[in-house]
């Protein structure tokens, strides 16, 4: 039994390291108000800007942002890459494929629960014990929450996280007043940071999905 033991170590410490070296993403969707209009582009950039970035062992999970966001029937889609590189490029096909379908699909919600996607996004970036975990919301970040809807973050909620707000569409009153729009981010860059998060970034380009997924 203890020669078993020994003979299992270094596969142990072998499982634990390429955890360690693994990222995880997760791409929040809003589906909701004015920018329900952006998914076909959203799609594009996860396609285009994600899904080749990652490697045998990463993990990628797509949640719906609508107006009860904190379910697991938000889940689009999610997947960890097969440690065979021609198994992995096939599973990034029937993803791709898989977000062309939600791309399609219509759907449309009047309220707006970011935290509570945000919040199963997390879960899914703790359960998969990867070394590198972001978040990356496509929103106009501005909550809207449905009557009764009540979204409590925990102190670690994102701990040892990333959180991008990519593509954050400006509303109308945002054009008028640009302070409005810089103070909801910084808003939410408070609550991130202050909540475990040990980075709030808002990504104008796409481009630099490239350069911040590199970072591991």
């Amino acid at each position: 039994m203890k020669r078993l033991s020994v003979l299992a170590l270094p596969l142990l410490l072998s499982c634990s390291s390429g955890k360690n070296y693994a990222q995880a993403v997760v791409a929040l969707v809003d589906v909701s108000g004015t920018y329900a209009d952006q998914k076909p582009e959203v799609v594009n950039v996860i396609k285009r800007g994600i899904l080749p970035k990652l490697q045998p062992g990463d993990s990628i999970f797509v949640i719906r942002i609508d107006d009860e966001s904190y379910k697991k029937a938000n889940v689009e889609g999610g997947m960890t890459l097969d440690v065979r590189p021609s198994k992995a490029n096939a599973q990034k096909l029937a993803f791709a494929s898989q977000l062309d379908e939600f791309s399609k699909r219509p759907v449309h919600t009047a309220h707006t629960d970011i935290r509570g996607a945000m919040m199963l996004g997390a879960e899914y970036l703790k359960e998969s014990g990867a070394g590198t975990r972001t978040l990356v919301i496509f929103s106009d970040m501005e909550e809207d929450l449905p009557k009764g809807v009540k979204r409590d973050l925990a102190p670690d909620e994102f701990a040892g996280m990333r959180v991008l707000a990519m593509n954050v569409k400006k509303l109308s009153a945002d054009n008028a007043n640009p302070t409005a729009y810089r103070a909801r981010l910084a808003g939410w860059k408070q609550q991130v940071t202050s909540h475990g998060a040990k980075e709030f970034q808002v990504v104008l380009e796409p481009d630099r999905l490239d350069e911040l997924l590199d970072r591991r």
